[in-house]
């Protein structure tokens, strides 16, 4: 009987020294600083579309996750009517220039002048169907890597529709939403820990913006404030649109 008491006893006693640190450290956690879960990585992402022309994409260049330059193809648009308007602009143009040379100056001058200005015209015009069958090659603007491909071969697009969204090298930062009630602790150029719980990391950062319009605070039920924090950490493994979790101490 006293074996089985003394059992027991060292057994409650074992138990004892396992849970004090563990419900010291839980404790203490929750009462020195508060875990925001609602945060993700984000950044400058510029939507690319084509300029006034619409049509079928015959050709995509890109895919999601390449890295691009500016200036680099991403999307052709078909530009069969395109290259046929510049084909009937071109041969008006080079009717009205051979024409025109055929006329005399000096003797009907007022036909001249006519037919002149109708060479201007139809040279305008010839410039501005180069241009249009131009847009049907969309370019990117900026340097950067392909976040999200929003169209395939086949689909036909309309002008300014976003064909690709590509990310801006060196804009990451952390979007989190906060509970009203916690705002008391946090403020502008607060330091804080981004615990990156994909890979297992702890990174600095620093808040830089608290509240303002978001779609995404304005659209939650539970009135979540939006925060921005800058990621100071230098060589990080953080990647756009990644989930995270901020400690920020009380």
């Amino acid at each position: 009987m006293n074996k089985r008491i003394g059992f027991l006893w060292v057994f409650v006693s074992i138990i004892v020294i396992v849970s004090i640190p563990l419900l010291y450290n839980g404790v203490y956690r929750n009462i020195s600083q508060i875990v925001i879960y609602k945060a993700a990585v984000s950044g400058r992402v510029v939507g690319i579309s084509p300029a006034y022309v619409n049509g079928m994409i015959t050709k995509m260049y890109v895919k999601e996750g390449d890295s691009i330059k500016k200036g680099q193809l991403i999307a052709l648009v078909d530009d069969t009517l395109y290259r046929a308007e510049l084909d009937k602009k071109k041969s008006v143009l080079n009717s009205l220039k051979a024409y025109l040379k055929q006329l005399d100056n000096t003797t009907n001058s007022f036909r001249y002048m006519s037919l002149k200005r109708d060479v201007d015209v139809a040279a305008k015009d010839f410039k501005l169907a180069q241009l249009m069958l131009s847009y049907t090659r969309v370019a990117s603007p900026v340097d950067g890597i392909v976040v999200k491909r929003m169209v395939n071969v086949g689909d036909t697009v309309s002008e300014n529709q976003v064909l690709v969204y590509v990310l801006i090298p060196d804009t990451l930062y952390v979007k989190a939403f906060i509970e009203p009630d916690k705002l008391k602790y946090i403020h502008l150029d607060q330091t804080v820990k981004i615990d990156d719980v994909v890979h297992k990391k702890i990174y600095q950062g620093k808040i830089t913006k608290i509240g303002g319009i978001d779609l995404f605070a304005t659209c939650s039920r539970n009135k979540l404030v939006p925060i921005r924090v800058k990621i100071i950490s230098k060589n990080t493994q953080l990647l756009f649109g990644q989930p995270v979790y901020l400690i920020i101490k009380r």
